[in-house]
């Protein structure tokens, strides 16, 4: 083994770095912000709404995201970054959507029918009662979906983003050094995944420390 490959192509490594934590961060922040709206729609009364959010769910969750990757390429014909970052938004937002309206059922629903019961509408109950509870619930789950979006970030490399598994496999082309390559960057995608649950750890307890 000839672990000088690694800081001989340390450039390449920080430019694949690089794309890795642009597409992880920005599909995070997308994917939640969508994933909580539809959730919080299909936390709504009534029955079309509910039933929309759960077609939506069912349909992005059984499409690949390399499927969706490739579609937004090649046939809608997207430049790479924006594809990838579409796809992901898009792929991961329904599995927060799912979370996000699974947190609203862990709520008690006697605090609902407490609220109407106070006068209030449910938009007031919905912004007051429900919503500042609904994070308590869902962090955890969804400090597993940040996660999935930092590991699907590698699907990118499929259609030429030049994140870190796409350097893994220029290193090996040009050096046949492909293990020391694998291993620098397994151990930088484990210490992404260990700074994303570390980061939420982080904004749980200070949650929980909130709370009466």
């Amino acid at each position: 083994m000839d672990w000088s490959v690694v800081w001989d192509y340390r450039e390449a490594l920080w430019t694949g770095l690089r794309f890795t934590l642009e597409l992880s961060v920005l599909s995070i922040a997308g994917s939640f912000v969508l994933g909580t709206v539809i959730g919080c729609i299909g936390a709504l009364p009534g029955f079309l709404a509910p039933r929309l959010v759960a077609a939506y769910v069912e349909l992005l969750r059984n499409i690949p995201v390399v499927v969706k990757l490739f579609f937004l390429y090649y046939a809608v014909g997207l430049d790479a970054m924006p594809a990838a970052l579409i796809g992901l938004i898009t792929h991961q937002s329904a599995y927060i959507a799912d979370v996000v309206a699974s947190g609203f059922r862990s709520v008690p629903r006697e605090q609902l029918e407490a609220g109407w019961a106070c006068g209030h509408t449910y938009p007031q109950i919905f912004r007051h009662v429900l919503l500042p509870q609904l994070f308590r619930f869902v962090l955890p789950p969804t400090t597993t979906q940040f996660i999935e979006i930092l590991k699907n970030s590698a699907v990118a490399m499929l259609i030429g983003v030049e994140e870190l598994t796409f350097q893994t496999q220029r290193i090996e082309s040009e050096t046949f050094r492909g293990f020391e390559a694998a291993t620098a960057v397994t151990l930088l995608y484990l210490a992404l995944a260990l700074a994303i649950a570390g980061s939420m750890s982080v904004v749980e307890r200070r949650l929980k420390a909130r709370q009466p």
